[in-house]
């Protein structure tokens, strides 16, 4: 399963208050640990996150030691284990590494996945149990799980894609248009750990983060320090071809400096395709926006769609305004039909056919007083594009 539909089924115990312990294994640097932080920020969940390849058996399951009196033991809980009082009532206990940890510390675990407790220790009635770990063929340290315990998980393996992490991770986190548009080109390098004779470094997820942090800092490859830094995180033979691709594709305009107006639209045909693409990828946000976005999201949308209508050909144009609507067309359709601007509402009028707009056109028009032929139409429009009250009145009786 990808990263995402692993982070749905986390989210479905959340939203059901289902306890039972989830397991999710998969390549290193996938983002399995960065999911679960998201899901605990989305859900006000405070994710207390238990290296247990870097813990002891006593460390994780507690020490026993005798009472005041000597005449019993008594179970001294680690203090790093979830704490009401401390933590706040809902949390995510995060179980990283258990793969890679030893079998004493495994054993040590045991308990507190199956029966939510370690002596006299109880997990609060608000925390949700998710481990995480590497598969056995990932080329790192691997302990198989004892069949008792593996069977007390729900159990998912995880595969890295593209699709998901360019919409869910790379464009609401920033990552560098070159690095994003590379893989656009080579989805299977995000995650590849075919390695050059000799070498230990290969391309993930969590090491193309570091590339972009790189390039934001200096995008110029051609030096030979930024090269290098390049290669020692995703490996020399993927290091080198993506640097021979930013060398190539270095004039390409970003949507930044487009929407800046710092550079005009490019002219050759896959310039201006990647400049639209990244634009409607900018607005990413938008999945999530639900049918009103917030003042800051409506009005980077706002400088998107006009940004389009900066584009040498129409037909990008179309392309892009596409490519926000299958985004969120509600969200997109209100911002765009509120936009006081004559040349988008005659842009409306010309192209809403294509746009998948025409019928909302024709709602309008008939709002507004206009007929149903052509001439009628045409003059219709042209009266509405210089009031924007009949805009915002079509909008309200929608």
């Amino acid at each position: 399963m990808t990263i995402r539909e692993f982070g749905e089924c986390v989210e479905y115990n959340i939203e059901h208050n289902i306890k039972h312990a989830i397991l999710g294994l998969g390549a290193p640097g996938v983002g399995k640990s960065q999911i679960i932080r998201q899901i605990g920020k989305k859900y006000g969940y405070k994710v207390i996150d238990i290296r247990l390849a870097q813990m002891s058996e006593v460390e994780i399951g507690g020490l026993i030691y005798p009472n005041e009196s000597r005449t019993k033991t008594v179970w001294l809980a680690p203090e790093i284990l979830p704490d009401e009082e401390r933590d706040g009532k809902n949390t995510i206990l995060l179980l990283d590494e258990l793969t890679s940890c030893t079998k004493r510390v495994q054993v040590a675990a045991y308990q507190l996945i199956l029966d939510r407790r370690i002596g006299q220790y109880r997990l609060p009635e608000g925390t949700f149990v998710v481990a995480l770990g590497n598969r056995e063929d990932d080329d790192g340290v691997y302990i198989r799980l004892a069949g008792p315990l593996a069977d007390r998980f729900e159990i998912h393996y995880i595969e890295p894609n593209f699709e998901d992490w360019k919409n869910d991770f790379a464009i609401p986190n920033n990552v560098h248009p070159l690095v994003v548009n590379y893989l656009s080109f080579k989805p299977a390098a995000l995650h590849n750990q075919k390695t050059s004779e000799g070498s230990m470094v290969f391309s993930t997820p969590r090491s193309w983060v570091r590339v972009s942090d790189i390039l934001h800092f200096d995008s110029d490859v051609t030096k030979p320090v930024i090269r290098n830094k390049i290669i020692g995180n995703i490996g020399e033979r993927e290091g080198n071809q993506f640097v021979e691709y930013c060398k190539k594709h270095a004039r390409f305009v970003t949507a930044d400096d487009f929407l800046s107006k710092k550079l005009p639209a490019p002219s050759a045909p896959e310039e201006l395709s990647i400049l639209v693409s990244s634009l409607v990828d900018k607005a990413g946000f938008l999945r999530n926006a639900g049918d009103e976005p917030n003042g800051e999201q409506k009005g980077l949308l706002e400088e998107i769609i006009l940004g389009l209508f900066r584009m040498p050909k129409a037909e990008y144009t179309v392309i892009g305004l596409r490519g926000l609507l299958a985004l969120n067309r509600e969200a997109v359709k209100k911002v765009f039909f509120m936009m006081d601007d004559e040349n988008i509402q005659r842009f409306i009028e010309d192209n809403g056919g294509v746009l998948g707009l025409e019928e909302n056109i024709q709602r309008l028009i008939r709002d507004s007083g206009g007929g149903s032929g052509s001439g009628e139409r045409k003059e219709s429009c042209a009266k509405t594009s210089s009031r924007k009250t009949d805009w915002k009145k079509w909008l309200k009786e929608k």
